[in-house]
Order: C-alpha cells, then sequence, then structure tokens
C-alpha cells in the first residue's frame, strides 16, 4: 500500500513537472517569432531548448512505459518544435549529384588567429586549399598592417581576390577570399555601440554575378562571463543579474542588426549566400530573420547533430551559410572539429543551377 501512494505520489511530481515544461517548450518554440525587447523571457527559453526538449522526451519514454495518457503532453512539446529539432539534427542523406558549376564554400570564425598569427594562418590555409575551398568567409580577421595583409594574401595565394571591412579601425572584422573575381564590395554598418560588423560582395562566377553576405553579429560573451557563485549570497545575486542584463542588452543589439540584414536580403539584385557568425540559435528571432526564404544549408545537406561553437558542451548551431534555393543547391555540409578557434568552420558544397532566371536579374542590373 505504501508503494502504491509513493508511486501515486511521484507520478504526480511528475506530471507538474510535465506540465512546466511543456509551457517551456511552447516558449521557446514562440521565441523566434518575438524580438528580445519585446519578450526577453522567451529567448531564455529558446536557449535553453535543448534541455527543455531532452526532459520532454524523458518524460515521453516514462509515461510510454507506465502505459499512462500523460505520454501526449511531452509528445506534444517535442512535436511543436520539430522545425527546431530539424535544425540541429538531420538524419544522413545519400548524395546525389546536380548539374552546373560546383562552388565549394567555407565560413569561419577563427577567434583572431589566437597564437602565431601566421604559423596558424598557413595551417588554416593549407586546410582550406586541400578541402579545394572557393570562397571563404571569415569573422574576427585580425586588424593588421598593410605589410601583414601582403603576408596573408600570400599565404592564401589560391584565393586571389579578397576585401576585408571593420566598423571600426584596429576591432574585429569581416574578410572575403575568393577564387573568382569581386566586382565589388561594401561594409554593412550597424547601428548601436557593437564593434561587430557584416560586409557584402559581388563575386563573377562563370559570366553570372553572384551577392555574398558575411557576417559577424553581436556576441553573447556568455562563455566569457561565467557565473561563479559567491559565499556571499549578495555578491552571487549582483553577479547573476549582471550576466542576465548583459545577455539582454547583447539579444537586443544581435536582433536588431538581424532586422539590418534582412533588408539588405530582400533588395538583392543578386543570387545570394549569406553566411558567417550569427552568435544565436536555430530557436532565435535572429536566426528566423535572417534566413527568411533562404534555404539552411544544414537542413538540405547536413547530417547527425549540428554543432559549430565548441564549448558550451557542444550544444549550440551559431554559424550558418543560406542560400537563394532557386539559384542554388546544396549537396554537402561539412563542419569539422579544427582546434584554431573556439568556433567550427561551416563548409558547403552549393552547385550553382543554369536557370534561366539568373539572365533575367542581370538584364534587369
Amino acid at each position: 500500500m505504501g508503494k502504491r501512494v509513493l508511486l501515486s505520489l511521484f507520478d504526480l511530481i511528475l506530471i507538474l513537472v510535465g506540465i512546466v515544461f511543456a509551457i517551456l517548450a511552447v516558449g521557446g518554440f514562440s521565441a523566434s517569432y518575438f524580438h528580445p525587447a519585446q519578450h526577453m523571457e522567451l529567448q531564455w527559453m529558446g536557449l535553453l531548448l535543448p534541455l527543455i526538449l531532452f526532459v520532454n522526451f524523458l518524460l515521453l519514454i516514462y509515461w510510454i512505459v507506465r502505459k499512462r495518457a500523460w505520454f501526449f503532453l511531452p509528445l506534444s512539446a517535442i512535436m511543436l518544435n520539430i522545425p527546431y529539432l530539424s535544425a540541429v539534427y538531420r538524419i544522413p542523406f545519400r548524395k546525389t549529384e546536380s548539374t552546373g558549376l560546383e562552388l565549394n564554400i567555407a565560413t569561419y570564425n577563427i577567434q583572431r588567429i589566437t597564437g602565431n598569427l601566421f604559423e596558424t594562418g598557413h595551417e588554416i590555409a593549407d586546410f582550406m586549399e586541400t578541402a579545394k575551398i572557393d570562397m571563404l568567409c571569415l569573422q574576427e580577421f585580425p586588424a593588421v598592417e598593410d605589410a601583414q595583409l601582403k603576408q596573408f594574401g600570400e599565404i592564401f595565394d589560391f584565393l586571389p581576390y579578397y576585401c576585408i571591412h571593420s566598423s571600426v579601425p584596429g576591432s574585429m572584422q569581416v574578410a572575403l577570399f575568393s577564387r573568382y573575381p569581386i566586382i565589388q564590395s561594401r561594409q554593412i554598418e550597424f547601428t548601436g555601440e557593437s564593434n561587430h560588423t557584416a560586409m557584402w560582395a559581388d563575386i563573377v562566377v562563370d559570366n553570372d554575378t553572384i551577392r555574398i553576405i558575411n557576417s559577424h553579429l553581436q556576441t553573447t560573451n556568455l562563455n566569457q562571463h561565467k557565473i561563479k557563485l559567491e559565499y556571499n549570497l549578495e555578491q552571487s545575486v549582483f553577479r547573476i543579474n549582471k550576466v542576465r542584463e548583459m545577455l539582454y542588452a547583447n539579444a537586443v543589439m544581435r536582433s536588431d542588426q538581424a532586422d539590418f540584414i534582412s533588408e539588405f536580403i530582400d533588395t538583392s539584385p543578386f543570387p545570394l549566400i549569406v553566411c558567417g557568425d550569427f552568435n544565436d540559435t536555430p530557436a532565435s528571432y535572429t536566426y528566423r530573420i535572417i534566413k527568411g526564404d533562404l534555404d539552411d544549408s544544414f537542413r538540405s545537406a547536413g547530417k547527425g547533430y549540428g554543432y559549430t561553437y565548441r564549448y558550451l558542451n557542444k550544444l549550440y548551431r551559431i554559424d550558418y551559410l543560406f542560400y537563394s534555393g532557386s539559384y542554388f543547391r546544396a549537396t554537402g555540409y561539412h563542419s569539422p572539429n579544427l582546434e584554431y578557434s573556439d568556433h567550427k568552420p561551416v563548409i558547403v558544397n552549393l552547385y550553382l543551377r543554369k536557370n534561366p532566371l539568373l539572365q533575367e536579374v542581370k538584364s534587369q542590373k
């Protein structure tokens, strides 16, 4: 009799836990539809969505084993977040061949290349050359003198065309190295106090012009400001509040930057590739706004669990490559675990479709 009472009490506790985590799962699903300035609490739920869905999965298994109808609650929470799950985990698919020109595109936050600047640069260049990269988008490219920049050009000599932009002199830069001619490029200037930036460049590929947008959006600073609880409760609360305020300010800034990038996407006269370090997850407002009608290369050609940030328990995919699905087709996605940075590079095989609409776009220039 006592065991039945304890089991019933345990079931009741899990029912309450299930209701709470189902609500949290709904909040995580909703996070991408609201700017953080409106509902920051939803952004927290989106950030914690991997944990929230994991708890719902455990509850689902428990109620199935117990043969109780309560399994519908965690199941519904999980099914609601299928779009998020499909953006972080893909079942391996059979690679298909495509017609058209193949382009190998890489995006990589190199964390200002820590250690020996040119030795590490050589190693990265050797890796990219072996991978037959045609266009390389870099974030946190180091601020270097003209002579050093010339050396970098020699290191990446297999990609002879390049452009580099920064928000202010001496700050973090975004760079693009290309096998194909860059006919023009511009910095995308963000408003506010952020030293992050983005750029666009028009590249001529096989008599067609494509546009690449390379972005480095406002960081979370989460890993750099880990909360260390103090023996003094007041100090601990103070630290937690400071981190919370920092995350809120950065999330608002990052989402404003996403809105700005979206405007450039909507007005592009050419087929688009949009890539970079967005510092946000697929559950975020940032991801949804920038992706828009573009295709996500991981969802098209990725496999397994997709993470690109090597810290924070390898939970988060925050580096992306999107593309215009009418003009490109992704046939391969690779994110090797290189040790030069806190990020992994994203390498995507794209085929440029021979689409008559390309000629129409060119005639409207």
